[in-house]
């Protein structure tokens, strides 16, 4: 039962109703590990691979906590409305944070807690008005939290729970320093809740700085939700290959993860002029353009949605059903992060990594690191996307020695050569023209007015 499992831990019993609605039967592997650690108030270090369940490990005992310190109805209780934000919960992207507020406001919303989510990149005035209404519960990007911070539409004087999500994912995009800033500006005794997918050293690093005496909760980071297959295929491969994979079976629901934003545009692009229903996710695209694009792929607008990182840790998308690896990341921990958003909502999921040449040390460390055989599939598209070889076919071409031997010569040459012809043949003229004997006479008549000018001398060209 729902009611004992969660319970048993020290859930409060007023959210249970939420884990109902939203079909949760039993405590996935990391809330059941670190929650009846963090509700009684101890700081967490969790490893645990993306979407394993980390966003309800921390927002449940938040509200349980919280619970036990709430405002009255209308939030009276705080004289400055600053002083009721007593959570936050920092995310390294704005497509999480935006999860993430999604999922706080669902769980509070039958209690008199209320949340709110900050991003940078949008109208700031409609969050400084959430903030100054009274928030229990902030949810941000590190950058956006310091701007609010800056003009005073929040304090962090009176924060009891500090959660720092993706934290690995956090120190790659440079937000160290932000949100050690951040944590400087809370109490000393507040609760310290850290969750990532990796334990790197720069994460150790971090959480000596920001926890005190945690638990640990040490659950498998390298955990694939998928076995994913792996191709051999060259660069110029890669878009014929994506397309045999979307048509034979047909397939929706696909994730397809590239390295670049210049790289993402060409494959959508690609995919769309295939009569593929495609959207494009990346750091460049605005707000209203980066939701669309999950929104398509959500309701099935969409088939396929091509995106950089930005999508690869965290997102809850259930639609999800393929990821595509066309470019391996620049990590090779990222390769899991991005399986990992396959499959959330049910037991059906598929990935597929392209390998190129030069990526095969790579994928080899990634698929010890997954504990599967590194093996490369043949690409079945391969023939078709053969390179083209010039000159004859091989059964054609003739000896290759004596007067049989092909003459090839590059463009270059051909324009030399023709620049050389034309000044020998200049050279010749004028040799002539210097050697030949000129006799020319003058005409005394004067010029007429039907005479034009210069037909006075007639020369005439004596004999060579």
């Amino acid at each position: 039962m729902v009611v004992q499992d969660f319970q048993t831990l020290g859930v409060d019993p007023l959210l249970i109703p939420f884990l109902t609605r939203s079909n949760i039967t039993k405590p996935t592997e990391v809330q059941a590990g670190t929650l009846a650690a963090a509700i009684t108030g101890r700081d967490i270090v969790a490893v645990a691979p993306t979407g394993t369940g980390k966003t309800l490990a921390y927002l449940l005992p938040i509200a349980t906590r919280l619970r036990a310190d709430k405002p009255n109805e209308h939030g009276k209780r705080f004289a400055d409305s600053r002083a009721r934000l007593r959570a936050l919960v920092l995310a390294p992207t704005r497509e999480l944070a935006q999860q993430i507020g999604k999922e706080a406001e669902q769980l509070l919303g039958g209690t008199v807690l209320r949340s709110a989510v900050v991003w940078g990149k949008s109208a700031i005035s409609t969050q400084v008005a959430a903030l100054r209404a009274g928030v229990d519960v902030l949810v941000g990007t590190p950058g956006r939290v310091r701007e609010l911070l800056e003009l005073d539409a929040c304090s962090l004087a009176w924060v009891q729970m500090a959660v720092i999500d993706e934290a690995d994912r956090m120190l790659d995009m440079g937000f160290a320093p932000q949100v050690r800033s951040l944590i400087e500006r809370m109490p000393a005794e507040r609760q310290t809740l850290l969750y990532t997918a990796t334990l790197r050293r720069a994460v150790e690093d971090l959480a000596d700085q920001v926890v005190r005496e945690p638990f640990r909760y040490g659950g498998s980071s390298t955990a694939a939700r998928t076995i994913p297959t792996a191709y051999d295929c060259r660069d110029a491969g890669k878009t014929p290959l994506l397309l045999h994979l979307l048509k034979e079976p047909t397939r929706k629901g696909v994730l397809v993860f590239t390295r670049t934003r210049r790289r993402a545009g060409w494959v959508a692009t690609a995919l769309n002029r295939n009569n593929i229903p495609t959207g494009l996710l990346h750091g460049d695209r605005s707000q209203k353009q980066r939701e669309a694009a999950l929104d398509g792929l959500r309701t099935g607008l969409n088939r396929v949605l091509v995106a950089t990182d930005v999508a690869a840790r965290g997102l809850h998308v259930p639609a999800i059903r393929c990821v595509v690896n066309y470019d391996l990341p620049p990590m090779d921990d990222d390769v899991i992060h991005r399986i990992g958003r396959a499959g959330h909502a049910s037991e059906f999921a598929e990935s597929f990594v392209f390998v190129e040449v030069r990526d095969r040390a790579r994928w080899g460390r990634v698929a010890l690191a997954l504990d599967i055989s590194p093996d490369l599939t043949p690409d079945p598209e391969a023939a078709r996307v053969a390179p083209k070889k010039r000159g004859l076919a091989p059964q054609q071409k003739p000896e290759a020695t004596g007067v049989n031997r092909p003459l090839r010569r590059s463009t270059k040459m051909i324009m030399a050569l023709s620049g050389r012809l034309k000044v020998a043949k200049t050279a010749r003229e004028n040799a002539a023209a210097q050697k030949g004997r000129l006799r020319g006479k003058q005409s005394n008549k004067p010029i007429g007015a039907k005479v034009s000018v210069g037909k006075g001398i007639k020369f005439k060209q004596g004999p060579r």
